[in-house]
């Protein structure tokens, strides 16, 4: 009962589109004014059945290759410049999480609490290691350790040589969250992650021992919905500070080295925040987009032409701020100003690909109504050079080249 709770709430925040007695709202495309126009490279279908969106498969790019695994334990390589195939790899296994890429190895989680690394040149399984729960986000390496979140409040490192497990720090998870996990931070010797109960904590890299822990956020409200503090959103860190939003709660600026908060504003994010040499910018729980400046938190700018649309995270690529939106539309946005400059939409993906309606292997009409959110674009667009790679929810992954 609380899983299908976890997976129809994460439905409302995600869409905002209400339940199967409402009818769903359908925004056209923001209005843009042309002053930037992208070019699409090309568009695969990775799969004919769309892509889970409560699962953290976003495609793992090198420099010449893009490499995606499937919910169904396919894993494939294709190049970046074409986007012709490389190589195929049907395994036995539900993936819920990755790939990551470190040293020529993939390494992916499972719905069965399994972590897995693969030869990235072949496919081949190179080792599997066994945990508590499921793992919702991607791991992350550095030269001697894996850490992996698991859905059960868990930090574990691991060796990456092998898979072993070196440590765990288990944090007790609140009666209500959202599904999923904040993506952990390696700086420097630490690890730092955020948890649904609004607390950020620091842990030794080497040994998981606690370093520092800090507030974000404070459950407040009458409701269990309403106290959600869930940091969800990936961590990013800038010039030693980090930048951290939570559901229902606050953005804030953190010290990396010792926990202490620099600023906090009243602007609630379940997607995470990024940043530049300048300015912060996040999308809020309505779709607003925000700037912010770096070091006082106070607001340059704010579009909100683009509310109600459940935006992916920004993503600052080619000196201008690029977002995917719930309907498959993809928008540039001036750094300075958040004005729109530019706008690709989801259907020149979908038809150069192939793809067509499908039916998500979760979500059925038994509680959701058919919607449009097939196209929505469901990762924060990836950069690679002078491309983006964007994954669509039906399945498509295309590759979008910046203007000259």
């Amino acid at each position: 009962m609380k899983y299908l709770l976890l997976l129809s709430l994460s439905m409302a925040i995600l869409f905002s589109q209400g339940c199967a007695n409402d009818p769903p709202k359908i925004y056209p495309p923001a209005p843009v004014t042309p002053e930037y126009s992208a070019k699409l490279d090309w568009a695969k279908l990775r799969t004919p059945v769309g892509v889970d969106k409560y699962s953290w498969l976003v495609p793992a790019t090198s420099k010449s290759t893009v490499y995606i695994a499937e919910r169904n334990g396919l894993i494939s390589g294709f190049k970046l410049d074409g986007g012709s195939s490389v190589w195929q790899q049907q395994t036995p296994y539900r993936f819920s999480a990755g790939p990551t890429l470190f040293n020529d190895v993939l390494y992916l989680g499972t719905n069965k609490a399994e972590l897995i690394a693969f030869d990235a040149n072949s496919g081949e399984i190179l080792w599997h290691q066994q945990l508590s729960s499921e793992i919702l986000v991607p791991p992350q390496l550095s030269t001697d350790r894996i850490i992996v979140r698991s859905n059960d409040g868990r930090v574990i490192g691991l060796r990456v040589k092998d898979g072993k497990v070196v440590w765990s720090y288990d944090r007790n998870v609140p009666a209500l969250s959202l599904r999923g996990n904040s993506t952990p931070l390696i700086y420097g010797e630490s690890v730092i992650a955020g948890f649904a109960n609004g607390r950020l904590i620091s842990l030794s890299l080497l040994d998981g021992k606690t370093n520092w822990e800090t507030t974000v956020s404070l459950p407040k409200g009458r409701t269990e919905l309403e106290r959600m503090v869930d940091i969800d959103g990936p961590l990013f860190e800038k010039d030693g500070i980090i930048y951290v939003s939570a559901f229902n709660g606050k953005t804030a600026a953190v010290n990396a080295s010792t926990g202490s908060i620099f600023w906090t504003r009243d602007i609630a994010s379940h997607l995470g925040a990024v940043a530049d040499d300048n300015n912060v910018y996040l999308t809020d729980v309505k779709g607003q987009v925000w700037a912010l400046d770096k070091n006082s938190g106070s607001t340059l700018w704010m579009q909100n032409k683009l509310e109600e649309r459940t935006n992916t995270r920004p993503l600052v690529h080619d000196n201008k701020l690029v977002i995917g939106d719930a309907l498959g539309e993809i928008y540039w946005l001036s750094l300075t100003d958040g004005r729109l400059l530019g706008h690709l939409p989801h259907d020149k993906a979908s038809k150069l690909s192939g793809a067509t309606y499908y039916v998500d292997e979760i979500d059925t009409d038994s509680y959701f109504i058919p919607r449009r959110e097939e196209t929505a674009v469901i990762f924060e667009p990836k950069p690679v050079n002078n491309r983006l790679v964007i994954t669509y929810q039906n399945g498509v992954v295309a590759s979008i080249l910046a203007a000259n």
